[in-house]
């Protein structure tokens, strides 16, 4: 889930560009009543009017006294709050203006605690070069570090402890990067111990080509067959699937 202290005003140092693109908030008397906890739907970010700092920290405050995870990490009070996103709209420069008020929107569309956490995700990813799972395009998805470490066959070490389809390959970040799909395949071994790829080259060279959208995030994913004794694996890879920056 998102984290405020990643954008919010000079709250967390200079994190305050990391929030990306432009949604909206509705107006502070049209958003739906608060809701801190789970569930309420997937995140909200349209377009509309500006939020206030007294508005946006009216709902920081909402979703902290519902322990929301999101928040809790932010301590200022409403007046210290307030001072924080009016120096972030009106002094710290037009990146800080364009963060912040993408942040308030988060904030302000969003009934619940879940909500607000993927919308300010979706605006940290988009500003690291990394695009929202489920739009199609050459970036990468951007996962936070601890779930990109346990996903999908992150250590297995034996092609025949894998199973991979189109839409559950195997997700790496790249194909020629240190941890990428040529890496993946090289480190792994078939049931007797040998390696079926002598060099880099040579393990590339087992990509039979794209097949297409598929995995979680709509990626292209790529189809490699591995030739090992105890038969061939069909392994599909999702190249597209990045640790986002801690």
């Amino acid at each position: 889930m998102g984290d405020l202290r990643r954008c919010a005003g000079g709250l967390i140092s200079a994190a305050i560009v990391a929030c990306g693109p432009s949604p909206k908030p509705a107006a502070p008397d049209d958003r739906p009543a608060a809701g801190g906890g789970a569930g309420g739907g997937a995140a909200v970010v349209t377009t509309g009017s500006d939020p206030t700092p007294a508005a946006v920290c009216a709902r920081i405050l909402e979703l902290k006294a519902t322990d929301c995870e999101s928040t809790s990490g932010f301590d200022l009070d409403d007046n210290e709050c307030r001072e924080e996103f009016r120096r972030s709209f009106d002094d710290r420069g037009p990146d800080a203006r364009t963060a912040n008020l993408a942040l308030g929107r988060c904030l302000i569309d969003n009934e619940s605690c879940d909500a607000v956490g993927q919308c300010v995700t979706a605006l940290h990813s988009a500003a690291s070069g990394f695009r929202a799972c489920g739009t199609r395009g050459n970036q990468p998805v951007g996962m936070p570090r601890p779930e990109w470490s346990a996903r999908k066959a992150a250590t297995v070490t034996r092609y025949g402890q894998v199973t991979s389809t189109m839409d559950e390959p195997i997700e790496v970040c790249g194909v020629w990067d240190a941890g990428g799909q040529v890496d993946w395949l090289l480190n792994l071994t078939c049931d007797d111990g040998s390696r079926p790829f002598r060099s880099d080259d040579q393990a590339h060279a087992a990509r039979v080509g794209n097949v297409g959208p598929g995995g979680r995030c709509d990626s292209i994913i790529d189809l490699y067959e591995v030739p090992c004794d105890e038969g061939s694996y069909k392994i599909y890879i999702d190249a597209y699937v990045c640790p986002l920056p801690e």
